[in-house]
C-alpha cells in the first residue's frame, strides 16, 4: 500500500526520554522498507547530524535518508514544498524538535501530520508529558484552524523485558490517560548501537555476528511495527480531512 509523503513531529519536554533514538529508529525502519526520509534536525546540539556523519564514516548510512539543520521554519516549509512537488513517492519526514513544547514550535508543528512523544514507565517523564499533551491543546486555541493542529500520540519507550511493579502501574497509568499506540518500545542494546553507529539496517547487514543480527534486526522490526502505527494514524487523520 502506497504511504505518500507524512511529516511526524518528535516532541518532548524531558531529556534523555529517547526522543533522538526514535527518530533514528522511525527513519531505519522506512529505509529499510524502501522509502525515502528525510531528517530535520532542529537541536543547536546537532546531534542528528552528526549521528549521519558518524554513520557515513563506518559505512552505515544510505543515501535515501537525509539530515537538514536549521532552526528556521521557513526553510522546513520550502524543503517540504519541494518534496511534495515531486511524483508520487513513500518519503517519511521526522522533525527532531528543539527542546520543550513551546509557543516557539507552533510553525514547525501545524507543517506535520502526526505529533509523537517517547515516554519512559516513570513519574516524572508522565508529567513532563502530560505537559505537552497540554501544549497541545492549547495551540488549537491559538490558531484560527483548530483542524490544522496535528493528532498526537505517545510511543513508551525503553520498556524493560521484566518491569517492576511499579513500571507497570506507569504504564497503565499512560495507556488510561493519553493516546497511547499499542507497540511499546523495548530497552535493548541495539538502540544504543543505532544512537553510536548509525542505521539499524546497514548496521545489521555489515556484521558478521549472527546473534548481533538477530538482535538488529528484532530491533528493526519493532521500529517497523512502530513506524506501521504511526501511519495508521497519519492515514485516519488524511481521510478526516
Amino acid at each position: 500500500m502506497n504511504k505518500g509523503v507524512r511529516v511526524i513531529a518528535v516532541i518532548s519536554r524531558k531529556g534523555g526520554c529517547g526522543k533522538s533514538t526514535l527518530v533514528r529508529g522511525l527513519a531505519s525502519a522506512a529505509v529499510a522498507r524502501g522509502e525515502r526520509v528525510t531528517m530535520f534536525d532542529t537541536d543547536s546540539s546537532e546531534s542528528i547530524v552528526g549521528w549521519m556523519n558518524v554513520a557515513k564514516e563506518l559505512g552505515n548510512w544510505n543515501d535515501r535518508a537525509e539530515v537538514i539543520h536549521t532552526y528556521d521554519p521557513a526553510e522546513i516549509t520550502a524543503k517540504l514544498d519541494a518534496i511534495y512537488a515531486e511524483p508520487p513517492h513513500d518519503h517519511l519526514v521526522l522533525v527532531d524538535t528543539f527542546g520543550g513544547s513551546s509557543e516557539a514550535l507552533d510553525d514547525v508543528v501545524l507543517q506535520a501530520d502526526l505529533i509523537v512523544a517517547p515516554i519512559r514507565p516513570g513519574r516524572g517523564d508522565y508529567l513532563e508529558t502530560m505537559q505537552t499533551l497540554l501544549w497541545r491543546e492549547r495551540l488549537t486555541k491559538r490558531v484560527s484552524d483548530p483542524s490544522a493542529v496535528p493528532e498526537y500520540r505517545v510511543v513508551v519507550n525503553a520498556m524493560p523485558p521484566e518491569p517492576s511493579a511499579i513500571e507497570k502501574q506507569a504504564v497503565e497509568k499512560i495507556i488510561r490517560s493519553m493516546p497511547v499506540i499499542e507497540e511499546p518500545i523495548m530497552e535493548r542494546k541495539a538502540y544504543k548501537q543505532v544512537d553510536g553507529e548509525g542505521l539499524l539496517g546497514e548496521i545489521r547487514d555489515n556484521t558478521r555476528k549472527g546473534i548481533i543480527q538477530n538482535h538488529l534486526t528484532n530491533a528493526l522490526e519493532e521500529m517497523h511495527a512502530v513506524l506501521e502505527l504511526l501511519d495508521k494514524a497519519v492515514a485516519v487523520r488524511m481521510e478526516a480531512l
